[in-house]
């Protein structure tokens, strides 16, 4: 089986210790060591930091465990009956949107079609249910959070979303990925700088996925549909597409995430 694409962090943390199976999904396989995690995922995936995306529908017909060695040579991956081949692995930047607006006003109407987007789905699972009533415990706090934050602005509310929420990235982590992702754009690097200094002691709170989630997005490091959400905010028409789209990453991220860049753009009006 062929590797389609990895980052360069994916390929240089191969050589970085032994590595064993974290969790195994349908579509995506997380691998850990004490230096951090990488993750394969199958081809109808994004592309996103320290991440490899393989030319499979699934990894479900492998019988992967958790805890299973993975063995690395400088050409191929192997996990019991699983073997990539990364001989022809492409790799390009993730780096696109960062500082691709120069004002909030450059995207005030792309940012008002996802808010009505967001309106029009809004549901009781995860920070969606800003938009309506929420029904269930770990959403009722997210939305809590968000209502004080969007009438105070008071950085400090924030850390208190992570980890808040079920699933490896929970509800308040992708909020906060969404956040990260809209200020990276508009270069808003005291507002980042301030966040990281605030939720770098509260990280342990959330899961291990969600703890190198964010991480990532402090350093301006998102996936491939994050980024094209957040183009999409300067060309309108689009960004219902790339909503339909975005909403499909897992059960609420895709979703959380959104409503982390529609906060952000409501609080810095």
């Amino acid at each position: 089986m062929n590797a389609l694409w990895a980052d360069q962090q994916f390929q240089s943390s191969l050589s970085q210790g032994l590595y064993r199976v974290f969790s195994v999904h349908d579509h995506a396989l997380n691998l850990s060591n004490d230096q951090g995690m990488i993750t394969l995922v199958s081809k109808d995936k994004p592309k996103a930091p320290t991440t490899c995306v393989c030319n499979l529908s699934s990894f479900s017909t492998y019988q992967l465990n958790v805890g299973m060695k993975v063995i690395c040579s400088p050409h191929t991956l192997s996990i019991g009956s699983l073997q990539v081949d990364l001989r022809k692995v492409a790799s390009d930047s993730l780096a696109d949107s960062i500082g691709c607006y120069p004002s909030l006003e450059n995207i005030r109407l792309g940012h008002q079609s996802l808010v009505q987007w967001l309106d029009q789905h809004a549901h009781h699972e995860g920070a969606i249910a800003i938009f309506s009533s929420p029904q269930d415990i770990f959403s009722a706090k997210v939305v809590h959070i968000l209502k004080q934050y969007l009438q105070t602005q008071e950085l400090h509310l924030l850390p208190s979303l992570i980890g808040c929420g079920i699933g490896q990235t929970p509800s308040g982590d992708d909020v906060l990925v969404g956040m990260l992702a809209l200020a990276y754009s508009c270069k808003h690097l005291e507002f980042i700088k301030e966040l990281k200094l605030c939720c770098q002691s509260v990280l342990h709170q959330t899961t291990k996925v969600s703890q190198m989630m964010l991480r990532q997005a402090f350093e301006g490091q998102f996936n491939q549909w994050h980024q094209e959400l957040i183009l999409s905010l300067s060309r309108p028409l689009e960004v219902k597409e790339r909503a339909e789209i975005c909403a499909t990453l897992g059960h609420t991220s895709g979703t959380d995430f959104m409503v982390g860049v529609a906060v952000y753009g409501l609080s810095h009006k």
